[in-house]
């Protein structure tokens, strides 16, 4: 009887331990983020862009009486994510003959042109706004021009 009385209070005294140890422990060694301290709440990082490429542009600057120039464009497109490029993508022969129709257009009414070399900024601008009206206001976020040749005819 006596042997059961020492076990049961050994037991209670390792239980009483482990407790107290566990106590100090997360109390002052590992306090957790919930015991008074309020967790931070990370803001989720921005989505990576997204970004559809648009086949090579080739519009040609007619001039008096003939092609002065061929002008060619490597165009890509930002979107806002995979859904729109998957949208964009599937409408690209639409948005390829409204880009091209746009930029002869800009062209013919000097928009683009500075003298003989093209203006990046104003073909940027311009093809931003076709895509906008083609595929809506928010869809499309930058237009990006990755590469323009001129070649003199």
């Amino acid at each position: 009887m006596k042997g059961i009385v020492l076990l049961v209070i050994g037991i209670i005294l390792l239980a009483a331990a482990g407790g107290g140890s566990y106590y100090a422990y997360t109390r002052y060694i590992n306090p957790s983020e919930d015991a008074g301290h309020p967790k931070e709440v990370k803001p989720l990082p921005p989505p990576l862009p997204v970004y559809v490429r648009i086949p090579a542009i080739e519009v040609p600057v007619v001039g008096a009486n003939r092609v002065e120039q061929i002008i060619t464009l490597v165009v890509v497109l930002q979107v806002e994510d995979n859904a729109a490029a998957e949208r964009t993508s599937s409408r690209m022969p639409q948005i390829n003959d409204a880009l091209m129709t746009g930029l002869y257009a800009a062209i013919d009414e000097g928009l683009i042109l500075r003298g003989e070399l093209v203006d990046i900024s104003a073909v940027k601008q311009t093809m931003l706004q076709i895509a906008a009206r083609l595929l809506g206001k928010d869809m499309v976020k930058e237009v990006m021009v990755q590469t323009v040749l001129q070649r003199r005819l």
